[in-house]
């Protein structure tokens, strides 16, 4: 997959109607305004991720002015050559980190550059393909959703004091949480933490950790709640799992 070019806009305001050969991926860092795509005119604001095909007119503008991060590239499988995509970022910023590494690789003196950014723009590509496949979250499901995953193998962590912090109303959140997921916030944080702790325990034969361990590491203050709800969860205790494997 052939990386061309990418770059970082200085502090505009607009950018005249142009067209590439190659795909342009832009990811806005800062502003809001609209652009024209082939005639469309789309609004952008930051963490707007814009994919725009080869041979697509488009224009940039903002009276407060913006900045963004571009890449140009030679393919995007599976993706609409004929339209361009337009999507958010999630509230974790992972497609525009992952565009701002590749910038910062394209321009470092590397080795192996060429190869960790080709991974790179795979990676982007992938996450954009999921993010398309996915029904788009409410953003306060989306900020709660964060909060957990980065949070869950905390056993400090409060899912009450995750639900109230932004100022939601904790019952609606729960509602919207499960209607949006599938499963209650509680659900999906112990979820999370007995998975985590499947695959700790099942690597037991090469890290040693025992399951007293295992339960804080995964999030756990009480080793015998962790045992009950492991064993609700799987059938076994975690103390058996490792053997069962």
């Amino acid at each position: 997959m052939d990386i061309l070019l990418s770059g970082k806009s200085a502090w505009q305001y607009h950018h005249t109607k142009h067209r590439h050969k190659t795909w342009e991926l832009i990811a806005n860092l800062s502003g809001e305004g609209y652009m024209e795509i082939d005639g469309e005119t789309v609004p952008f604001s930051p963490l707007t991720i814009v994919c725009i095909p080869p041979e697509v007119e488009h224009n940039k503008h903002s009276d407060a002015g913006f900045r963004d991060t571009w890449v140009w590239f030679g393919d995007f499988p599976m993706m609409d050559s004929t339209h361009a995509t337009v999507l958010q970022d999630d509230s974790d910023h992972n497609i525009t980190s992952l565009i701002n590494i590749l910038y910062s690789v394209q321009y470092r003196k590397e080795p192996n550059k060429k190869l960790v950014a080709e991974s790179l723009l795979e990676s982007i590509q992938q996450l954009i393909l999921s993010r398309l496949e996915r029904k788009p979250l409410d953003a306060r499901v989306d900020e709660i959703l964060n909060d957990i995953v980065h949070h869950f193998q905390d056993p400090a962590f409060s899912l009450d004091e995750c639900l109230t912090q932004h100022g939601y109303c904790s019952d609606h959140m729960r509602r919207l949480f499960r209607e949006q997921t599938g499963k209650t916030p509680h659900e999906y944080l112990m979820h999370l933490r007995l998975k985590t702790a499947k695959k700790f325990l099942t690597a037991r034969d090469i890290s040693s950790h025992s399951v007293t361990e295992i339960a804080t590491m995964v999030g756990f203050n009480d080793v015998s709640y962790f045992s009950r709800a492991f064993k609700k969860a799987t059938g076994v205790a975690p103390s058996d799992y490792f053997e069962k494997k």
